[in-house]
């Protein structure tokens, strides 16, 4: 008897809207709706229409949809791989229809458990909100691509707002079985609540469901964004704190999520600025040595490095960094036998106060400079000891310091040759241009009798030896103890006829033929 008496009720105030609809016109209201503040088209007693403008962003559909449930791996492989896909095709079918984003939206989220597909209707079919799927295990329509079964939904909702005409091709298979127009508001989606009895869903409050459990609460959530062109940046991106903590970009984008995030993605990145607390660029690069290698001071590419790879990777990106592993590999080539960051900028402050703790800067002027310097790179390796020792290095290279450097990478690690500990020249050339000068010429004894050539020089030998030859034996000069050229002139008057005052040509005599004659 009270379900008689219920029903009757319902039927009464059912045509009793009915008669208020034919008679009220739909006007523009405001609406506090689980506190969030919309202007909706409304008729008395404030219907949320279907058509109309979006009322919501990308970013709020994203951060709502997020907040409630993981993005199915499932899509992965589809024409939606990721959220951010799957909401830009909910605002692009809607608006080339006309119908609210909010709404179609909304009303899947609904539908499908948001994305987990718990009933009839299974995730494979790409049908969002239960096309044909009437009850009693019947799975209802299914859709060969994520876009087409958007699409099918968007216009089944036009055709029960209004009997306007579509704008695309029809796809939706039960289009032609909708009484067009008969709910134009959300609420009237439930056909207990349409006052034609008619509607999308038999649950009682279907459309109201929509309305306040779902478009309400969306609307609450931030309309900022971490998704940009398809890639989710929320690895080193959160908008309020960016926002925070960098006033003046806050102000210039004007509450604008799609500019504060271009912001950072072109700008913010490449001057290292922070987006959010658990990234730290600066803590990424100077934490990984390979990402040094590969991208140096091209602070973008650590921020890009991390969102593809490093987060999956598992990588630290932010706090101190104690022991750092600095960069010795230079354009192919490892330096660590001749050089060390840290003993290189300690031993040279110029160094460390051009530089920094920039590992890949200091590294490029020690190849490209300090060697050629004479700089010292690290305690193992002394060049002047190196080429003090050897001889057959100094005939080779003279003082072009950075060929020594490069001869022990090369050769002289791995045959084991000294590299500290030598003060003095070892065995000083004699030779020059495949003659040999030790029987007129000695380095030490020339240096020290002559103040000139050993401040001209310093302990050049090879420079030493070819004044010595090009110069020294023209102007008379002695080169060692044991030959005296004016005494070798004066004792042979051979050679003085032959001669004269060329003093060289005393020199080159003994050297070629008088030493061996026994002179």
């Amino acid at each position: 008897m009270k379900r008689k008496v219920k029903k009757r009720v319902q039927r009464l105030l059912t045509l009793v809207l009915a008669a208020c609809f034919m008679m009220a016109q739909p006007t523009e209201a405001t609406q506090v709706v689980n506190g969030v503040n919309s202007t909706i088209n409304t008729y008395y007693d404030g219907g949320y229409s279907i058509m109309g403008p979006t009322t919501v962003t990308i970013g709020q559909m994203i951060n709502y949809y997020q907040a409630n449930q993981a993005y199915p791996a499932f899509y992965a492989n589809t024409d939606a791989p990721n959220i951010y896909v799957f909401c830009m095709m909910y605002m692009e079918e809607c608006n080339a229809e006309g119908v609210r984003a909010e709404v179609a939206f909304a009303q899947a989220m609904k539908e499908t458990g948001f994305l987990r597909y718990r009933g009839d209707v299974h995730i494979e079919q790409f049908n969002f909100a239960g096309l044909g799927a009437t009850g009693n295990g019947n799975p209802g329509n299914s859709f060969p691509t994520v876009r087409m079964g958007i699409r099918a939904q968007v216009q089944h909702l036009k055709a029960y707002a209004t009997s306007e005409p579509l704008n695309q091709e029809v796809v939706d298979p039960r289009y032609s079985l909708v009484n067009k127009g008969s709910a134009p508001y959300v609420e009237w989606l439930g056909k207990h609540e349409n006052p034609t009895g008619i509607g999308w869903a038999t649950a009682w409050g279907y459309g109201n469901s929509i309305v306040n459990d779902y478009i309400a609460r969306m609307r609450n959530y931030s309309t900022y964004s971490t998704w940009y062109q398809g890639v989710n940046y929320e690895a080193v991106y959160n908008p309020d704190y960016y926002m925070l903590h960098n006033p003046d970009v806050a102000a210039a984008c004007g509450g604008s999520s799609d500019s504060l995030l271009s912001h950072f993605l072109n700008y913010g990145m490449k001057e290292g600025r922070q987006g959010i607390v658990y990234f730290d660029v600066n803590s990424y690069k100077r934490r990984y040595k390979d990402l040094r290698m590969a991208f140096g001071n091209d602070l973008k590419s650590y921020y890009l490095h991390y969102v593809y790879y490093g987060q999956s990777e598992h990588r630290i990106a932010s706090g101190p960094v104690d022991n750092f592993d600095a960069v010795t590999v230079y354009n192919g080539v490892d330096y660590s036998p001749v050089y060390d960051y840290n003993y290189y900028v300690n031993k040279y402050p110029d160094i460390r106060a051009a530089f920094g703790d920039d590992d890949m800067a200091v590294l490029a002027h020690f190849v490209n400079y300090g060697m050629s310097e004479g700089r010292q790179g690290n305690e193992a390796f002394d060049i002047n000891s190196y080429r003090n020792a050897y001889s057959d290095l100094r005939a080779a290279f003279g003082m072009d310091l950075k060929q020594y450097y490069l001869h022990y990478l090369y050769a002289g690690k791995s045959e084991k040759r000294v590299t500290s500990g030598v003060t003095e020249l070892v065995n000083p050339l004699t030779v020059y241009n495949g003659v040999d000068y030790s029987s007129v010429y000695d380095y030490n004894y020339y240096i020290n009798l002559y103040p000139d050539i050993r401040a001209a020089f310093g302990n050049d030998d090879r420079a030493v030896l070819a004044h010595f030859i090009n110069y020294g034996m023209t102007e008379g000069r002695r080169g060692n103890a044991a030959f005296d050229v004016a005494a070798y002139r004066n004792k042979y008057a051979d050679l003085q006829q032959a001669f004269g005052n060329d003093w060289k040509g005393y020199y080159g005599h003994y050297v070629q033929y008088g030493r061996a004659e026994g002179r």
